[in-house]
């Protein structure tokens, strides 16, 4: 295809392409967490040796998002999320292999790496298609993301509940990757897709100011830290400070990934008619202060209501971060993209554990505070978004 403008119809396979990438991740993401007591179980390993194997997914998950920017300068995106899918797929299938305490933490680090690597790359070409479509599509995507780990976690637990082999599950997902990237992913853009007007939106190619960077690399960590806070605290602050029953407790979960996935879909729409920077300043605002309000008041009802505020404030946050970091042009020819990536999976790996730390010594509500505080920082940051190419 010539000329400056996209071709319609290859832009549209190509954003099926990158959906089902997204979904793909997704999917596995979530298919994990339920067998995560199977395979403790089947390791025979404590708490502790659980917390270690767990260590290595989180370390291969950072190396991952730091190999992912050199490998496609070598292979380009398209090759490198063709192969990182159904690698992603062979980790699961690794997992159940798993005898004990280092075996089990090697497969979680082959895991991490190979979901690190796939997280930067179809973000990547995420960027690549937007820019194609002229107009925003990124936030749709994750979208897509969030309820195919709803997805992913439902057929897991239904695994589970129905006492069929943990191989056999991880070994079927696996497959259905490969299937995946066999098919659906041959529609990824070889190289690049031209956008409606390249000349007027493509960014110069020049080193990019670092305090911006910086700035997207605080708004990243902040949004991620808050999410990992909110999935995995949010249940055991609603027991034990607010006193909830436990089938309520459950439910705190449920209102931040309803209030994300509701923004999420929104999210191209908002970015379209609103300001980028002031989108992401009320939104993170909003859900640092209806936390805050939670924290004061008290009660399940309140503490609910601000999880689905802190969920819907947070849902455009990372797109719109990804999208400018898709746009800044360093000198050495690479984006920003794999360094803000690899700075919120740093917030979402050390933002549960801080958490943890301050509650055992603090108390709740002054560990959850450590969201609200972030909530802050990233509306502060807001403002390396002012360059974010616009559209109409």
């Amino acid at each position: 295809m010539s000329g400056s403008r996209a071709d319609p119809h290859r832009l549209r396979r190509s954003r099926i392409a990158v959906t089902a990438t997204f979904a793909s991740h997704a999917l596995a993401a979530g298919t994990l967490g339920p067998w995560i007591p199977r395979l403790k179980a089947d390791c025979d390993l404590d708490a502790a040796g659980l917390g270690l194997a767990l260590t290595g997914y989180a370390a291969g998950l950072l190396a991952g998002t730091r190999l992912a920017d050199p490998t496609m300068q070598r292979a380009g995106g398209r090759a490198v999320v063709r192969c990182t899918v159904p690698a992603v797929g062979a980790g699961l299938a690794l997992l159940s292999l798993g005898t004990n305490l280092a075996s089990l933490a090697c497969a979680f680090a082959a895991f991490g790496v190979a979901s690190g690597v796939l997280d930067v790359a179809m973000n990547t070409e995420a960027v690549t298609v937007e820019k194609g479509y002229g107009r925003r599509v990124m936030s749709s995507m994750h979208a897509t993301w969030s309820v195919s780990v709803l997805a992913g976690a439902a057929l897991a637990t239904a695994g589970v509940a129905a006492e069929i082999s943990i191989g056999v599950h991880l070994v079927a997902v696996a497959v259905a990757l490969a299937l995946v990237s066999a098919t659906l992913l041959a529609w990824l853009p070889s190289s690049h897709v031209p956008s409606h007007d390249a000349s007027a939106q493509a960014p110069p190619r020049s080193r990019a100011s670092t305090s911006r960077v910086v700035l997207l690399c605080v708004i990243a960590f902040a949004s991620f830290l808050a999410e990992g806070v909110a999935a995995d605290w949010s249940a055991v602050f609603l027991r034990e400070s607010v006193r909830t029953e436990a089938a309520t407790a459950g439910l705190g979960v449920v209102a931040f990934s309803a209030g994300m996935t509701v923004s999420r879909f929104a999210g191209d729409w908002l970015a379209t008619r609103f300001d980028p920077p002031a989108l992401v300043r009320a939104g993170a605002l909003a859900g640092g202060v209806a936390l805050a309000a939670a924290l004061i008041a008290g009660g399940a009802a309140v503490s609910i209501a601000a999880l689905v505020i802190l969920g819907l404030g947070l849902g455009p946050i990372v797109p719109l971060a990804f999208s400018a970091a898709g746009g800044v042009a360093r000198a050495n020819g690479r984006t920003a993209l794999a360094i803000v990536v690899t700075s919120g999976y740093v917030g979402s790996i050390v933002g549960p554990l801080v958490v943890g730390f301050i509650a055992d010594r603090v108390g709740w509500r002054a560990a959850f505070a450590t969201p609200v505080a972030l909530c802050v920082a990233a509306a502060v940051s807001s403002g390396a978004l002012s360059r974010l190419v616009r559209y109409s």
